[in-house]
């Protein structure tokens, strides 16, 4: 008896357990859901918006009180070595060091700074520009090996907007015109500044107003690109001297020494889908000039040996007339459709350009071999002349893993005239050769992206002379085969490390 009594008491003690059990657990529902009513009421309270708001103004403040820098910085070993008609070649070494300080600041979503501030120089050398007169031009101040002074390369803003479907911006600043599409291949930069570099490639202060049309036609990638430049500016500076009187003239007044050069251009990308990319520009530039020399003069010049007299030419700078240019440029990132994976990671470009002279009759001094002489026209011509130039190229994998290999080639005809002072190439651009151009180099990845080493050889065959220099006579285009002192072939041997961060 006792024995069945025992497991009723156990089953009645188990029972009223899991009643008490079920009484706890429905007490912790109650009021798990009571604090889930008082969340969600609470959570109804709060003002998503103002929120919203909030963290914009904190990232916005944040931004303007910041500017991202990043770092550029490249040394380098460049072999240069010229043949010359009816004279021994020239050959040299030289060690430089190039540094870009790049700067960005977003202190609203619709407002972008950016900026670069650059030194390069030779090792060791300060006094460069005391070897050419032109070794500080504007056009490519911060390209060319100089001295250590920090020079200004980019400053400019954005200021983004839409009309319907249509995104815009509009920009003022220097701009970032060296490097652009196309050169960006053989500079190692996978993002190209905005000219098409086949005919600018040079520094200048403008503006620019880009318009996407793409979402109103379905075009991928479409846009285009209004784009204003002053090169010169005729103007002189603060407390100038005015010789007829012996007194300063007012400041930043007309100095009649220099037209002002302006440039106007329409840049428009066609296509681009990722895989082919399609863009063409045109431009006007106005006022082009050239060195009008008004005597020759015995000049002192100190050296080791002491105090000594050269004849120096001075001169001003005048208008020798306008000029009309365009591009037509393709680029394909990827060859074939899924051929090869080497195929699919190889890229191809094709590009077409030309240069149309409109000399004005305005007569500037010239020294020819028979001495100083009056000359009028652009080019060493009174006509309107044509040129043109073609320009190619290959870049595909290396033999390791991220290394890049390229080739490239371009040609240019007897009055090709491009704006590419700014090529970052020591023995002159190559693509305004008027003549063949051959290109090769390699690129390796040392520590990923931020350092890179990059071997290049550049080889230019000029038919003709005069290929980077102004717009009137000193662009003159004579054989360089029949040409005493004329550079007959051109050759550049870099061997580099980069660091980017």
């Amino acid at each position: 008896m006792k024995k069945f009594i025992a497991p009723l008491l156990i089953g009645a003690a188990l029972s009223s357990s899991a009643f008490a059990a079920d009484d706890s657990l429905k007490q912790e529902v109650e009021a798990l859901k009571a604090q889930m009513a008082e969340l969600k009421d609470a959570q109804s309270k709060i003002n998503v918006d103002a929120l919203r708001a909030q963290v914009s103004e904190i990232k916005a403040h944040d931004a303007g009180d910041n500017i991202k820098w990043n770092v550029d910085f490249r040394t380098a070993y460049d072999y240069v070595d010229y043949k010359i008609q009816g004279a021994d070649k020239q050959d040299n070494g030289v060690w430089t060091n190039k540094l870009i300080l790049g700067m960005g600041a977003q202190p609203a979503d619709n407002l972008v700074f950016k900026g670069s501030l650059a030194a390069y120089k030779a090792f060791g050398q300060t006094n460069i520009s005391s070897t050419s007169y032109f070794q500080t031009f504007d056009w490519y101040d911060s390209q060319k090996p100089n001295d250590s002074n920090i020079r200004l390369r980019e400053a400019y803003f954005l200021y983004t907007g839409d009309m319907g479907d249509v995104h815009y911006s509009a920009s003022f600043g220097r701009r970032p015109s060296v490097d652009g599409f196309l050169a960006n291949l053989r500079n190692d930069n996978e993002n190209p500044a905005s000219p098409i570099s086949h005919n600018i490639n040079m520094e200048f202060d403008g503006a620019s107003f880009k318009f996407d049309f793409d979402k109103v036609t379905g075009i991928s990638g479409l846009y285009a690109k209004l784009c204003l430049g002053r090169g010169f500016s005729n103007t002189t500076g603060a407390y100038s001297m005015n010789m007829s009187s012996m007194g300063f003239n007012p400041g930043y007044v007309n100095d009649d020494q220099t037209p002002n050069m302006d440039l106007a251009g329409l840049i428009v990308q066609f296509f681009d889908n990722g895989q082919y990319k399609l863009m063409g520009n045109y431009l006007v530039a106005k006022n082009m000039m050239d060195m009008n020399v008004q005597g020759i003069a015995m000049t002192p010049v100190y050296t080791s040996s002491g105090l000594t007299y050269v004849q120096k030419p001075y001169f001003n700078f005048a208008d020798v007339g306008d000029m009309t240019g365009g591009t037509l440029s393709l680029q394909v990132n990827g060859i074939g459709d899924g051929i090869s994976d080497f195929l699919d990671d190889s890229i191809f470009f094709l590009s077409y350009a030309f240069s149309k002279t409109d000399p004005n009759n305005n007569q500037l001094g010239a020294i020819s071999s028979s001495g100083l002489v009056s000359m009028a026209g652009m080019l060493g011509s009174s006509d309107k002349e044509f040129g043109s130039s073609i320009y190619t190229g290959v870049q595909v994998p290396g033999i390791m893993k991220g290394q890049r290999l390229g080739l490239e080639y371009n040609h240019g005809s007897k009055y090709w005239r491009s704006f590419t002072y700014g090529e970052d190439t020591l023995a002159g651009s190559k693509l305004a050769a008027r003549g063949n151009a051959y290109e090769l180099y390699y690129i390796m990845p040392v520590v990923g992206k931020n350092l890179t080493a990059q071997l290049s050889y550049v080889y230019i065959d000029y038919a003709y002379t005069g290929s980077d220099t102004f717009f009137g006579w000193t662009g003159t285009p004579m054989d360089v085969d029949s040409t005493p002192g004329a550079v007959k072939t051109a050759q550049d041997l870099r061997l580099s490390l980069r660091y980017r961060y």
